[in-house]
C-alpha cells in the first residue's frame, strides 16, 4: 500500500466512524471529529507532493502554508481543499519554488571541511544533506524544473561518497556526474563503486579516485644470515622509518623493498614492536624476524646468552594479546629430520631421522610390527613441532595399501594406493593440516574408485539433452554429443571404471537416427538395464521405431514408446535442438518454419532444398514410409502450405524408382508411394484438390543407377508446380 492509499484509508475510517457517531444521512456538527475527518482528507490529498505543506484545520476552516513545485501544483491544492465536503474556508500562503531549467549539484571536500551548492527537490533531502555533511547549506536550494527522476536520490549518494574521501569534488549537472578524490584506503575506493553503481542508470559517471595508502599489510620481515647481512623487507607505520631499523643493524643492511605507509594503521604499539624484535635480531648470529600488529615471530634464531637475555626482556614487556613464537637452532647445523614409511606385500618398513627426544616406545606404538631398524636418532631435540603431527601421519598410512609416505621438515609426498575415494579424502585432509602440508605432493591410485553406473539422460528438442549420474567405464561424457548428434550435452556425470556397458553405445547411436522426433526422452543406465522412455512427434511410425531399438537393446531392458498426447496450442513454435531448426505446430504435426515469397520458380528450389536434406525413403519394395522419412515429409508440407494457401499454385507429387526391377511394377509402386506422400502432406493442412500425383518409375533417373549411391538417389519423391491452367508435365 502506498503512503497515499494509507492516508485515503484513514481518511476513509475516520469519516465512517464520524457518520456513525452522528447517524445516518444527518449533516455533521462542527466538533473535534469533523476536524479530524477534514484533517485526514486534506493530508492525503498532499501526501504525494515533494514537499507536502503543512495543514491547519480548525473546525471547517483549512490553512495551508509551503513550498509548492509549480502554480499549477499550488492551484491543483487550493481547489482540491475547496473541494472536500464540509470545508467552509482555505486559507493558502503557498509559496512556488523558482523554476530552473537545469539542475545542478556541487560538492568540494578538503582540509578546511565541506561545501555544497546546487538545487534539491524535496526538503527531506536538505535534512539528510545537513546530517551526512555538517556543512552549511547556504548555497543549496529547493527549486522545479528540470531535474531527472531520482534527482535528489543521485544528489544524496554523491554525498556519501564524498563523505568517505579524505578530500573530494563532485558535480551533477543534468545527466552527467565527476567525481575525483582521495580516499585512505583501496577498500574505501571498493566500498564507493558499489554506491555509485546504484546511481540511475541514465546518469554518466566520470570518476578519477585514488588512495594515499596502498592496502597492503604492515608487516617488517628482517632476515638475518652470516655473510650476507641483514635484509629489510616490508610496509612499516608511519612513526617508523628505515633509517630507525639501519641504526640498530649497522653497517650490512640492505632495506630490499621496504616502504613507509602514508596512513595510520591505528597500532600505536606496532613501531615500537618492530624495533624490539630488530634489537633481538641484532644480536643474533641469524634468524628471521615477522611483525605485523598481531604477531611477532622470531624463526631459527641463533645465539648465546645474550640473545636470551634479549628474549627475556621482550616477552616482559609485550602485551598479552599479541601471539609471540620463537623458534631456536643450535650453535652447530641440526641434521634434518625426516620418516619414510613403506609398505610393499604387507610389510611394513620405517627409515629416517627423529628427533633426540622422540621415544623409541613412541615410534613403536605409532608403527607397530613394522621393522624400525633404518631409523636414526639426531643429537637435537624438537624444537620446531615437527613431531606434533605423529598421530595424523600414523591414522594416514594405516590406509595405504600399498606404497610410501614421506614426511620430512617442509614437505609430505605420498606415493600409494588407497581403498577407495572416501579413504583417499581422509588422508587428504590428515596429511595437508600438518604444518609441512603446505607443500603435499601426492600420486594415488585406487583399488576402488568408489563409484557406481547410474546414469540418466534427459532430452527434450527446446532444451536439448543433459545427462546426470555416472556412466559406464566404456563411455564418457565429453563421447555425448558425437554420439547423439547434437552441438553439446548439459550436466556433468563420472564414469565408472569398474563397470562397462558395451551395448550402451549401440543404444545412443540408435537413438541419434530418431532424436529429431523425439518429444520427451529419458534413457537411464544401470549394471542391471537399459531403460529407455519417450514420447514421439505425430506422424511418427512407433513400430517401426520400436523395432529398430528391441535389436540394439537386451531381453532384460525396458523400452516403452509413446505417441504425443499432450499436443501444444497451434501456432506454437520452437527451436528443435536435435534438427537444428525452427518449427511451428500447424494442423497437428510439428512444421519447419518458412519464409519466403512463392512463385512457381521459388516453390520448386525450396522443395528441391527440403528433398536434398531430407529425402523421403520408404521400406523395401513397399509404400510405407521409412520412421526418419516423417522429416520429409514434414518439410514438403511446410514448402506446400506456403505455395498452395499463399501462393494458389497447384503441386504435382511425384515418385521415382531406380532401373532395377520390371518397369511396370516399378511404376505402379512410384504411384502408390506418391499417393502415401499426398495423404500424408494433405494430413497437414494441404488441400487435397490442389494436388495430383503421378509415378514414374524408372523413366526420369537423376543420377547412375550403376551404383549403389546412384540408384539411392533416383529412388525419390519430388514436387512439380505450376500456376491453376498450367498444362501438367
Amino acid at each position: 500500500m502506498t503512503a497515499r492509499a494509507l492516508v485515503e484509508a484513514m481518511a476513509a475510517l475516520v469519516i465512517f466512524l464520524t457518520l456513525a457517531g452522528l447517524g445516518l444521512f444527518q449533516v455533521p456538527s462542527e466538533d473535534a471529529t469533523i476536524e479530524a475527518g477534514l484533517q485526514a482528507q486534506a493530508t492525503a490529498q498532499l501526501a504525494d507532493l515533494p514537499n507536502p505543506p503543512t495543514l491547519t484545520v480548525t473546525g471547517r476552516d483549512i490553512a495551508v502554508a509551503g513550498r509548492v513545485q509549480s502554480h499549477a501544483v499550488r492551484r491543483q491544492i487550493e481547489s482540491g481543499l475547496r473541494g472536500i465536503d464540509g470545508v467552509r474556508d482555505v486559507t493558502a500562503r503557498l509559496e512556488v519554488l523558482p523554476e530552473v531549467a537545469e539542475f545542478t549539484f556541487a560538492m568540494q571536500k578538503d582540509a578546511a571541511g565541506m561545501a555544497l551548492a546546487g538545487q534539491v527537490r524535496r526538503a527531506a533531502t536538505l535534512e539528510a544533506l545537513a546530517d551526512l555533511t555538517a556543512a552549511p547549506l547556504t548555497d543549496i536550494a529547493l527549486a522545479s524544473g528540470g531535474a531527472i527522476d531520482g534527482w535528489d536520490d543521485a544528489v544524496l549518494s554523491l554525498a556519501r561518497v564524498a563523505a568517505q574521501l579524505d578530500r573530494a569534488e563532485v558535480t551533477l549537472t543534468g545527466t552527467t556526474a565527476r567525481i575525483s578524490g582521495v580516499a585512505l584506503w583501496p577498500s574505501d575506493l571498493e566500498a564507493i563503486d558499489h554506491v555509485l553503481a546504484e546511481l540511475p542508470k541514465d546518469i554518466t559517471v566520470t570518476s578519477d579516485l585514488t588512495a594515499r595508502d596502498d592496502g597492503l599489510p604492515f608487516v617488517l620481515i628482517a632476515e638475518k644470515q652470516p655473510g650476507l647481512g641483514v635484509r629489510l623487507r616490508g610496509k612499516l607505520p608511519a612513526t617508523l622509518s628505515p633509517k630507525d631499523l639501519s641504526e640498530v643493524f649497522g653497517p650490512g643492511v640492505r632495506a630490499e623493498t621496504l616502504t613507509v605507509g602514508p596512513v595510520d594503521p591505528g597500532y600505536p604499539a606496532l613501531a615500537a614492536h618492530m624495533l624490539a624484535a630488530a634489537r633481538v635480531l641484532h644480536l643474533a648470529d641469524q634468524g628471521v624476524v615477522t611483525v605485523t600488529p598481531a604477531a611477532m615471530l622470531l624463526s631459527a634464531l641463533r645465539g648465546g646468552a645474550e640473545v636470551d637475555r634479549a628474549l627475556d626482556a621482550l616477552r616482559a614487556n609485550l602485551p598479552g594479546d599479541t601471539l609471540l613464537d620463537v623458534s631456536r637452532i643450535p650453535l652447530t647445523d641440526p641434521e634434518p629430520f625426516w620418516l619414510d614409511l613403506e609398505r610393499r606385500n604387507g610389510t611394513v618398513t620405517v627409515r629416517g631421522v627423529v628427533p633426540v627426544d622422540l621415544a623409541q616406545d613412541t615410534l613403536a606404538a605409532a608403527f607397530k610390527g613394522a621393522d624400525v631398524s633404518g631409523l636414526r636418532h639426531s643429537l637435537y631435540p624438537d624444537i620446531t613441532g615437527w613431531t606434533a603431527g605423529l598421530d595424523a601421519v600414523s591414522a594416514a598410512f594405516g590406509e595405504v595399501v600399498a606404497g610410501r609416505l614421506l614426511l620430512e621438515q617442509g614437505s609430505v609426498t605420498l606415493d600409494a594406493l588407497l581403498p577407495d575415494p572416501a579413504r583417499a579424502e581422509r588422508v587428504d585432509r590428515l596429511l595437508a593440516a600438518l604444518p609441512q602440508g603446505q607443500d603435499f605432493r601426492r600420486t594415488v591410485a585406487l583399488v576402488d574408485d568408489g563409484l557406481m553406473l547410474n546414469a540418466t539422460l534427459t532430452y527434450a528438442p527446446q532444451m536439448g539433452a543433459r545427462i546426470e549420474g555416472t556412466l559406464p567405464g566404456n563411455l564418457a561424457a565429453a563421447e555425448l554429443p558425437d554420439l547423439l548428434g547434437l552441438p553439446d550435452v548439459a550436466g556433468e556425470a563420472g564414469s565408472d571404471a569398474d563397470m562397462p556397458l558395451p551395448r550402451a553405445t549401440a543404444v545412443l547411436l540408435a537413438v541419434e537416427r530418431w532424436l529429431g522426433e523425439a518429444e520427451d526422452l529419458t534413457l537411464t543406465l544401470t549394471p542391471e538395464q537399459i531403460t529407455l522412455d519417450a514420447v514421439l512427434s505425430p506422424g511418427v511410425d512407433l513400430a517401426q521405431i520400436d523395432a529398430a531399438m528391441r535389436a540394439v537393446l537386451d531381453p532384460q531392458d525396458t523400452l516403452r514408446l509413446r505417441p504425443l498426447s499432450d499436443r501444444p496450442p497451434a501456432g506454437a513454435t520452437r527451436r528443435n535442438v536435435a534438427l537444428g531448426l525452427a518449427q511451428v505446430f500447424v494442423a497437428g504435426y510439428w512444421l519447419p518454419v518458412l519464409d519466403f515469397t512463392p512463385s512457381v520458380a521459388e516453390c520448386a528450389r525450396q522443395s528441391l532444398l527440403a528433398e536434398r536434406a531430407d529425402p523421403v525413403r520408404f521400406l523395401s519394395g513397399s509404400a510405407r514410409l521409412d520412421a526418419r522419412s516423417v522429416r520429409g515429409v514434414n518439410a514438403l508440407a511446410a514448402v506446400a502450405r506456403v505455395c498452395v494457401s499463399e501462393g494458389g499454385l497447384q503441386v504435382q507429387v511425384e515418385g521415382h524408382t531406380d532401373a532395377f526391377g520390371a518397369e511396370a511394377a516399378n511404376r505402379a509402386i512410384s504411384r502408390d508411394r506418391a499417393v502415401v506422400v499426398a495423404v500424408e502432406i494433405s494430413k497437414r493442412g494441404v488441400r487435397a484438390g490442389a494436388m495430383n500425383v503421378v509415378g514414374f518409375g524408372p523413366s526420369r533417373p537423376v543420377a547412375d543407377n550403376g551404383t549403389e549411391a546412384g540408384r539411392a538417389l533416383n529412388r525419390r519423391i519430388s514436387l512439380f508446380w505450376r500456376a491453376p491452367g498450367q498444362a501438367v508435365q
